[in-house]
């Protein structure tokens, strides 16, 4: 967690991003959030994230939600916590390289040859993303998945390579975040993937996500 001043929070930003994926900056230094960010890039889309009765999305729900990144033009996703419930609601991350790391190359290969149904937001949206693109050493360069987006596998060889990422991210032991209120959380969209703990219905929870490209 970033605890120092704005400015050496930005300059620390970056390498706690290449190294751990993620970063937690705690209130107040997350007062100039906006300072922040356009370190990052540009902002290309922000979401309030709270519950509403009346929309049918998950994400506007107080259940739980599975791991996944969001849309491939977002480098980054940074969540700034409005308010936060008494319980529950905790923000849980993946790093997806450190999991593929204990991967042989050819699985890497295999896996790389997996399509996910893109996240219709833009115009100039792709129809699907490659789950998994790697540099010309075979590593993991970037992520794209959600589990409920995953289009068909015929081969059954890459079929058990799915199955078997599937399955390790379900043993995975994600890091656990509760955002207080002022916090900022800031991930590195082609490398985590998150998704939170259920909450109890009218508890309040309230996130403003930004998409930085």
């Amino acid at each position: 967690m970033i605890t120092t001043s704005a400015t050496s929070a930005t300059s620390a930003l970056h390498a706690q991003l290449a190294q751990k994926g993620f970063v937690h900056i705690a209130y107040p230094q997350s007062k100039n959030f906006q300072f922040i960010l356009e370190e990052l890039g540009t902002i290309i889309q922000t979401t309030q994230i709270r519950e509403n009765s009346q929309s049918t999305r998950l994400l506007c729900s107080n259940a739980g939600m599975d791991f996944h990144t969001d849309h491939y033009a977002a480098r980054h996703i940074a969540w700034l916590c409005n308010s936060q419930s008494a319980t529950g609601g905790e923000s849980v991350l993946i790093d997806s390289f450190s999991l593929l790391s204990r991967y042989s190359e050819q699985m890497r290969r295999m896996l790389s040859q997996v399509t996910v149904q893109s996240h219709k937001v833009f115009y100039n949206d792709k129809p699907f993303q490659p789950l998994l693109t790697l540099d010309e050493a075979g590593n993991p360069e970037s992520v794209y998945f959600a589990r409920w987006l995953v289009n068909t596998v015929f081969d059954p060889k890459i079929s058990q390579a799915l199955k078997k990422l599937s399955a390790d991210l379900q043993a995975a032991i994600p890091f656990e975040i509760l955002l207080c209120e002022g916090d900022l959380l800031i991930v590195d969209n082609h490398r985590i993937l998150h998704g939170r703990k259920a909450f109890p219905a009218g508890a309040g929870r309230w996130l403003t996500r930004f998409w930085l490209s």
